[in-house]
């Protein structure tokens, strides 16, 4: 069977467990954070990132604090924000601050994963998802794309310092921030 689409030629491979764990993210309910919502509709953001031709990585952030990592292989690092304080700060800033950048026209029925560099980020609303592609290569991005990329690379940030003092206390997390294969 050939494949006559190019784009699905740049596709990463990824495992069952992550397409499973992926979607569960993006579906979690409103009212799972109804007590953390004061005045905006926003409740979650997930952001998935190619980082190399073979390994995708998802993040998950919600308004309660909590900070997950989803790998391609089907591996993650969960419950940092039970540990770390900055954790938990970095990811309430950034879904709070995530309200501005839903639109009407940025709104999606379709949760697809990217299928060049660029990274998708799926802004979880009361109303719907919507979406925004941040292309990743520095001196690509509008000042509100920047702005946006750099919330959650401080998000990404404050995972991998938790995740260097969990490997220093002897908890292994089950994989590292930025796989190397």
């Amino acid at each position: 069977m050939t494949n006559h689409n190019p784009s699905f030629h740049k596709r990463v491979p990824v495992s069952k467990p992550y397409l499973v764990t992926r979607n569960q993210a993006l579906r979690l309910s409103p009212s799972n954070f109804t007590q953390f919502m004061k005045q905006s509709t926003v409740y979650g953001v997930v952001v998935d990132m190619p980082m190399a031709p073979t390994v995708m990585t998802t993040l998950a952030c919600y308004v309660n604090g909590a900070a997950n990592l989803y790998f391609s292989n089907g591996k993650d690092y969960s419950g940092a924000a039970q540990r770390y304080p900055g954790v938990v700060q970095a990811a309430r800033n950034f879904v709070s601050n995530a309200a501005r950048f839903v639109t009407d026209e940025n709104r999606v029925n379709t949760l697809e994963l990217p299928n060049s560099r660029a990274h998708y980020a799926y802004i979880l609303t009361t109303n719907g998802i919507h979406r925004l592609q941040i292309n990743p290569l520095l001196g690509q991005q509008t000042p509100e794309e920047r702005a946006f990329l750099n919330m959650y690379q401080r998000v990404m940030g404050e995972l991998h310092s938790a995740q260097l003092k969990d490997k220093a206390a002897g908890l292994e997390p089950s994989e590292t921030l930025v796989a190397t294969r």
